[in-house]
């Protein structure tokens, strides 16, 4: 991590949470965001941008982060919620439910990006924040992994787009998919090539 802005934080006896979300360019499924209060003076080596570690590396910091951690939490927009707001009102959404779910009531949040709005608390927006700040890094991990545990059950459960390695991303594999298929229940209807689909009603 190139630097690590909870740290000025803590000095100051700030507390605080940081918040990530995944899943805001995928074609399928839910939008998901986490928000994660450390302890003052975490240290977790290792932990960096999501997108940046293997499944396996994600899965271990998970654990840790969850046992080291003062509170964390998990917010979500489904694809239904996205089609009918926009991906963007979708995604602070998400992250706004996270924070509010926190069983602790931080003072301030560090959002990746842009700061959130809607929050009773002050946020700010911290731009690539998930190399920044270990907090929003963590919130990434924890985010990642709940968000691939949904899509590999949405795999399982409509086979045939291979959404358990894809995630619902626009990969090769899924746009072929999606041409041969047709779209299923969770694909985001609102999302191009889907919007072109001719496409079942929702269930």
């Amino acid at each position: 991590m190139r630097e690590n802005l909870d740290r000025k934080l803590w000095k100051n006896s700030a507390f605080f949470c940081g918040v990530d979300e995944v899943g805001r360019g995928a074609l399928a499924g839910p939008v998901v965001a986490a928000a994660v209060v450390l302890r003052p003076g975490t240290r977790i080596p290792g932990v960096d941008d999501s997108k940046k570690l293997s499944p396996d590396r994600r899965r271990r910091f998970e654990v840790r982060i969850k046992q080291r951690c003062l509170a964390w939490s998990i917010g979500a927009a489904s694809h239904r919620y996205i089609d009918r707001h926009n991906i963007h009102s979708a995604t602070f959404h998400a992250m706004r439910l996270a924070v509010n779910k926190l069983p602790v009531r931080p003072a301030m949040a560090l959002a990746d990006g842009w700061p959130i709005p809607g929050l009773d608390i002050p946020c700010t927006g911290v731009i690539g924040g998930d190399g920044r700040s270990l907090s929003i890094a963590c919130a990434s991990i924890l985010a990642k992994v709940f968000r691939d545990g949904v899509m590999e059950r949405l795999g399982r459960r409509y086979p045939g787009y291979g959404m358990e390695r894809h995630k619902g991303y626009g990969t090769a594999e899924h746009l072929r998919a999606i041409s041969l298929l047709g779209a299923s229940p969770v694909h985001r209807r609102s999302f191009q090539p889907l919007s072109r689909c001719a496409l079942p009603q929702p269930s």
